[in-house]
């Protein structure tokens, strides 16, 4: 797939842009360089006017005819006015011909510095386009690899199946989780695509708490023991019920705890714990902390951010399914964070509404 123009074209281009700048420059400078020397041209001419003005009043005194003061008064009343008006007709001219000048200078600076603000646009345009490109690449990888898997999963196993029946209980099994696997990551595109459109809706109930996080345990139970991991719950009783979807809440719970178990060593732990919080207790937040290998604090910036999991050659627990928990969470309302350190596992939790009224009360979307 093409990333867009060839990095030396655009150094070539960038080259001719600064050459067409330096040769409007130059142009300018002839120009100015030629308007004064007509300015000085025009000033000869007016002064050589005024010297033949001269020459003809000392003839004009010699000459017989007009002799006397009065003449003279005369002849010079009229050259006074003369050179009054040629003073001003110059003056007026090289006002005109300052204000041209400086017009021209300030359009071809204009011109330039918008030149230069259309040439960074572009190239900022270009390396978007180049890095969106690039995102959906990895993407559509990522998704074909993901599904790739579980499919050549479920061809062997009924392969199997068929030169081999003697372990059908296994085999299912085996082709059980990997259609799960597909219809999760399915799952997720279209919530994504949900999401995007705003289309992203909530079922809202009332549920306990407790029973959640221990269903949520109790599903993941097998996986975290088969990589000889402890997961457990710590529920507290809750005398009130979140109003929320329980569904959403599952699906998020599911992921948190499925990635704090990619992320942990054998013989590490992984605990659930919730509590009340919030002004009043109106709120319960729900926390999952793993003894894995933690997060770097760069990443925790940009964690719950769409696609942040392709930059990473190891995205485990680190993709589509944290921002889309993070879409559901707020959309209740909620909160959710992580706190991390490197070598000292994490913790992530998240909030959800309390509410003890009767679900008549509630507000289904």
């Amino acid at each position: 797939m093409a990333h867009g123009k060839d990095p030396s074209r655009q150094s070539e281009r960038e080259k001719s842009d600064e050459a067409r700048r330096d040769s409007d420059s130059a142009s300018e400078h002839q120009a100015d360089l030629t308007r004064d020397a007509e300015r000085v041209e025009a000033d000869k001419a007016k002064l050589q006017s005024r010297s033949d003005s001269d020459a003809s009043r000392d003839f004009g005194r010699a000459d017989v005819g007009r002799s006397g003061a009065k003449r003279q008064a005369e002849g010079d009343e009229r050259l006074r006015v003369e050179r009054q008006t040629s003073d001003q007709a110059i003056k007026g001219e090289r006002l005109r011909t300052d204000a041209a000048t400086e017009k021209g200078r300030s359009h071809h600076h204009s011109s330039a510095r918008s030149s230069a603000e259309l040439l960074s646009q572009e190239q900022k345009s270009h390396q978007k386009t180049r890095a969106t490109l690039t995102t959906r690449e990895e993407f559509l990888a990522i998704v074909s690899h993901d599904l790739r898997n579980p499919l050549n999963n479920i061809s062997l196993a009924a392969q199997n199946l068929l030169e081999d029946p003697k372990g059908i209980k296994e085999l299912a099994a085996s082709i059980n989780r990997s259609a799960g696997e597909m219809l999760r990551l399915i799952e997720d595109l279209l919530d994504i695509e949900r999401i995007a459109l705003g289309k992203l809706t909530l079922h809202i109930e009332q549920h306990d708490v407790s029973e959640i996080i221990k269903q949520s345990v109790e599903q993941l139970q097998g996986a975290a023991v088969s990589k000889g991991i402890t997961l457990e719950a710590e529920p507290q009783d809750m005398s009130g019920y979140v109003v929320r979807d329980r569904s959403r809440v599952m699906q998020v719970l599911l992921n948190l705890i499925g990635n704090a178990i990619k992320f942990t060593p054998a013989k590490g732990k992984i605990c659930v714990r919730c509590q009340r919080t919030g002004h009043e207790g109106e709120e319960v937040q729900i926390s999952i902390s793993d003894t894995g290998e933690g997060i770097a604090p760069e990443k925790i910036k940009t964690i719950f951010e769409r696609f942040s999991q392709l930059h990473n050659q190891d995205r485990r627990g680190i993709g589509l399914g944290l921002y889309i928990a993070k879409m559901m969470i707020e959309e209740h309302p909620g909160r959710i964070w992580v706190e991390s350190k490197l070598g000292e596992g994490s913790t992530f939790h998240f909030t959800l509404p309390l509410r003890s009224c009767a679900i008549r009360e509630a507000k289904p979307q």
